[in-house]
């Protein structure tokens, strides 16, 4: 597959960026809301979600540039975090609604407390985060190279909109599909994490080999 068209970009941000680890938490923000509160926190998370990924494509390049850090060795870090992110998703032992990270539970009628906390952590940094921010950057180096920013801004809306439908549709897919199952797809997803760390790695290295070959 191309590496820069919109379904590569699209698979390694859901890989990473999937917000099945947070639906534990969401569940217990929204216990009693009513339909309309729910979908002000469905929106509001997602909109910090998008903004967070779109200020990482444009500006992250030009903060490394500021701090003197090369792409290829930003690319190992990255390779290294999600690769760390991977084998946590991987290693996840638990099987309830909760099993993964969660929050305080606020009152049902504290909303705003629950608002924010659907912002902070469930928007960030359960749903995206480090590993997120960094897969996008280093897409994004990418897709400078490649004129495919496009795409990769088509495939950060489309993650947020499909973390959209999973944060509506959680209580269902939870019903439907069973803790365990969310678990086993968890561990999927950490496979394809810990994949796509090990190949910025190795070519973030073959990317100083064959510079310091050329000197």
């Amino acid at each position: 597959m191309d590496n820069g068209t919109f379904q590569h970009y699209l698979i390694g941000l859901l890989a990473i960026g999937n917000n099945v680890s947070s639906l534990g938490a969401y569940l217990a923000q929204t216990q009693g809301m009513a339909r309309k509160r729910i979908w002000h926190v469905i929106f509001l998370t997602s909109l910090v979600c998008f903004v967070f990924l779109v200020v990482f494509m444009l500006f992250g390049t030009a903060v490394l540039n500021f701090f003197g850090i090369s792409i290829s060795s930003f690319e190992i870090a990255g390779g290294l975090l999600l690769g760390g992110v991977g084998m946590e998703m991987m290693n996840s032992a638990n099987h309830g609604p909760a099993a993964h990270k969660s929050v305080d539970i606020p009152d049902q009628d504290d909303f705003s407390t629950a608002l924010s906390n659907a912002v902070v952590p469930i928007g960030i940094p359960l749903t995206v985060g480090a590993g997120t921010a960094s897969a996008v950057v280093l897409f994004a180096s990418a897709a400078s190279h490649n004129a495919s920013s496009d795409s990769l801004l088509a495939a950060i809306l489309t993650l947020v909109l499909i973390n959209a439908l999973v944060f509506r549709f959680a209580n269902t897919v939870m019903r439907r599909v069973g803790p365990l199952a969310l678990t086993i797809f968890t561990k999927i997803m950490g496979l394809f994490t810990l994949s796509i760390g090990v190949e910025f790695v190795v070519h973030g290295v073959s990317t100083i080999y064959l510079g310091l070959r050329h000197k």
